[in-house]
């Protein structure tokens, strides 16, 4: 039995689209394919990176306001079945939890109706002068509180 005290398991990244309230669109382009003709591992890499980018561009942008310096610490990619080109790819983002000085944040991919993809990422607030890990301010949780992904039943 789990203390009450002691974190719960984080939940894993949702393979269903319900689940994600922000979403962007990307295309499987001919140079993203390999010689077995799928998109190969660094193009999923950056269908992801940039649903993360896209998702938390209104609190990272450069004129945002405030503005949060937030940095990748840890990515891990399911590879979940194969895109080809040119498929169009939806990208869904959301909060998963929410730490003292960090987020993890949830994606998924999808062709059509079917899940290809799962990332799960870490990201780290920073003070732009030190370098060094800050907690989180209050709007910035609230903001990750507003955009977690549903917990689906």
């Amino acid at each position: 039995m789990t203390h009450p005290d002691e974190a719960q398991p984080a939940p894993s990244p949702p393979h269903v689209r319900a689940a994600y309230g922000h979403w962007m669109q990307e295309r499987v382009r001919w140079s993203d394919t390999d010689l077995i003709g799928h998109a190969n591992n660094v193009a999923v890499s950056a269908y992801f990176e940039t649903g993360r980018s896209h998702f938390m561009r209104s609190v990272v942008a450069i004129d945002a306001e405030p503005r949060a310096l937030l940095v990748l610490a840890q990515l891990t990619i399911n590879f979940l079945g194969e895109m080809h080109w040119p498929d169009v790819i939806d990208i869904g983002t959301g909060c998963l939890s929410i730490g003292r000085s960090s987020c993890r944040t949830g994606q998924a991919l999808f062709v059509g109706e079917r899940c290809v993809g799962t990332a799960e990422s870490v990201v780290v607030m920073i003070d732009e002068v030190t370098r060094k890990p800050v907690p989180l301010p209050s709007w910035l949780r609230q903001w990750l509180d507003q955009n977690r992904i549903a917990a689906l039943g």
